[in-house]
């Protein structure tokens, strides 16, 4: 861990640069794995975070080989695991799912017995939770399929990059739900302008502006800890915020098309419509300018307000022209000069996870960690340059030690944010908030 923390800009970069190069590989893989079908080592897989994306991680899972087979499930809700063990069984065969009552898990330490019981794990609960999930997958030799974002601060960054070290060691199979890395959509249009279809990139710019996530009131009997971890999307420490939390995808996209990573933000945002105690202390709003180390510049925006104009994806300009999000490459005058159709292209969701079963039949381990890791602490740096109004450089950023999430993790643990009289949460202010 000592040596991530001490690592700077160029390290950081060398180590991105190959592991960019391990995440371009779809064009010569499979759509499915029907060939395993009839494949005769069961893979025992266990899912600890049962939301919808949980749900939806362990569709795909059995989908991707009959090989698969759901034997446990954790989550620190009971009512949650019900809805999301009901869910998997309506979308998949039946005897692809083995979960007696035994092997479904409630409670902060789900997780331990859930990992026992699996070769294969599918880490989907909120972020500060997967460098501990992760490290406890790894330590017991299970491969990993975990959802992004992989951690909220810069300590759960180097905790993932240091347990990434001993997947390899191990030879275990990790992949990243950063699912665009698997659109072969996206594959070819980053070959093309990679490729210098209209020259060099000139500047970047990034958007997800959607709406506002679903409210959960207060029930009586809550604890401080409980209503947090309901409305997770509503706290920075649990979600990290909307760059960490949904603008990473088309940030990760950008980084992938650059080889690199920034290593500079300069960000602003703030809370104009999200108002009172039932929407926790995230802001609403987001603008971050990143500077990659050849000075190339991606502009972030993003918002989760109601009612309001929407888009996710990117505009990416070029010296003869531009491209967007459709798999579309324009020259100057707006005229399409490449397109491609991916209404026949397999779903990136389900291949990332026909690529993490097929690496593990295949017992040809691959890890996804690194880019993953990186393009989350993209996201970091942009939260930390707005939270504080501050110029974010990568060499401090990777120094910092804050860690913003609770001491421990039980039900009347200690938090880090807590109403105050009136009701309200604190909210980082620009110019006074140390993020550092």
């Amino acid at each position: 861990m000592s040596k991530h923390k001490k690592s700077g800009r160029r390290e950081f970069i060398k180590k991105g640069s190959a592991a960019i190069a391990g995440g371009t590989v779809l064009t010569t893989l499979p759509g499915h794995l029907g060939a395993y079908v009839n494949g005769t080592d069961q893979i025992r897989v266990g899912l600890i975070g049962c939301g919808n994306r949980g749900a939806g991680a362990a569709v795909q899972a059995l989908q991707a080989t009959k090989s698969a087979k759901l034997v446990a499930m954790g989550d620190a809700f009971r009512d949650r695991l019900d809805k999301s063990y009901n869910a998997i069984l309506e979308n998949v065969d039946p005897g692809q799912v083995d979960v007696p009552e035994k092997n479904k898990f409630v409670g902060f330490d789900a997780y331990k017995n859930v990992i026992e019981l699996s070769d294969a794990v599918l880490l989907v609960t909120p972020a500060p939770f997967r460098p501990i999930h992760f490290e406890a997958a790894v330590q017991a030799g299970k491969h990993v399929f975990m959802e992004k974002p992989l951690a909220v601060d810069v300590p759960g960054y180097h905790k993932i990059m240091e347990v990434s070290e001993l997947a390899d060691q191990k030879n275990l199979t990790v992949v990243v739900g950063l699912q665009n890395r698997y659109s072969k959509a996206y594959q070819l249009l980053l070959e093309q302008i990679q490729g210098g279809i209209v020259g060099d990139i000139a500047s970047l710019s990034v958007y997800y502006c959607v709406g506002a996530p679903v409210i959960h009131e207060r029930q009586p009997g809550q604890t401080e800890m409980e209503y947090q971890m309901r409305n997770w999307r509503y706290f920075t420490w649990l979600w990290g915020g909307q760059l960490a939390g949904q603008s990473i995808h088309p940030i990760d996209v950008m980084n992938w098309l650059m080889q690199d990573y920034p290593v500079v933000a300069k960000g602003l945002g703030g809370r104009q419509v999200f108002t009172g105690p039932n929407q926790g202390n995230t802001y609403d709003h987001h603008f971050v300018e990143f500077e990659y180390p050849n000075g190339v510049k991606m502009n972030v925006q993003s918002q989760n307000i109601n009612n309001c104009w929407s888009r996710i994806g990117w505009d990416i300009r070029c010296a003869s022209g531009s491209a967007d999000e459709k798999s579309r490459i324009y020259d100057l005058k707006k005229n399409v000069v490449w397109r491609h159709d991916d209404r026949e292209d397999p779903n990136p969701y389900q291949l990332e996870h026909d690529v993490f079963f097929d690496s593990i039949i295949k017992n040809k381990p691959r890890n996804d960690t690194e880019w993953g890791a990186k393009s989350t602490l993209t996201t970091i740096m942009g939260r930390m340059a707005m939270h504080s109004g501050q110029i974010m450089n990568l060499e401090e950023v990777l120094n910092s030690k804050r860690s913003i999430l609770p001491p421990e993790f039980t039900w009347d643990a200690e938090m880090p944010d807590v109403p105050d009289e009136s009701g309200n949460y604190p909210v980082p202010l620009p110019g006074v908030s140390n993020v550092l």
